[in-house]
């Protein structure tokens, strides 16, 4: 395995462990519980800017990534970490609370498929 296909499977491994963790932060918490507890808006809002900034150098490594694997909303990943990071105040919970359960474990199936994919040589 060449180190830039390394590189690109250890940054797929790390946006699954990353949506992994969020969706684990809020098990046994129902939405109103989540959105009185800090502790875990601020848990799940740490993983989706590890998600995100493993988006950002994936593109920056392999650029035309976007284009092959498109069931993968790469550039919304990507904006919701630069929303948590830079605009944190105005971030809206109940869409963080849709997005653990509506958007990751459809992600997570994605990214499985994506590293399987990657790591046999595609």
């Amino acid at each position: 395995m060449t180190l830039d296909r390394s590189r690109l499977l250890d940054h797929i491994e790390r946006m699954e462990d990353a949506a992994q963790q969020a969706t684990d932060f809020v098990i046994g918490l129902d939405k109103s519980q989540f959105l009185t507890d800090p502790k875990s808006q601020m848990a799940v809002s740490m993983a989706l800017v590890i998600l995100g900034e493993a988006v950002t150098r994936i593109l920056k490594l392999h650029p035309h990534i976007a284009e092959d694997h498109p069931e993968i909303p790469w550039m919304k990943i990507k904006s919701m970490r630069n929303l948590v990071a830079h605009d944190y105040f105005e971030l809206e919970f109940e869409v963080v609370w849709k997005t653990v359960h509506e958007d990751l474990p459809q992600l997570l199936s994605q990214l499985r498929a994506l590293r399987q994919i990657r790591a046999q040589g595609e």
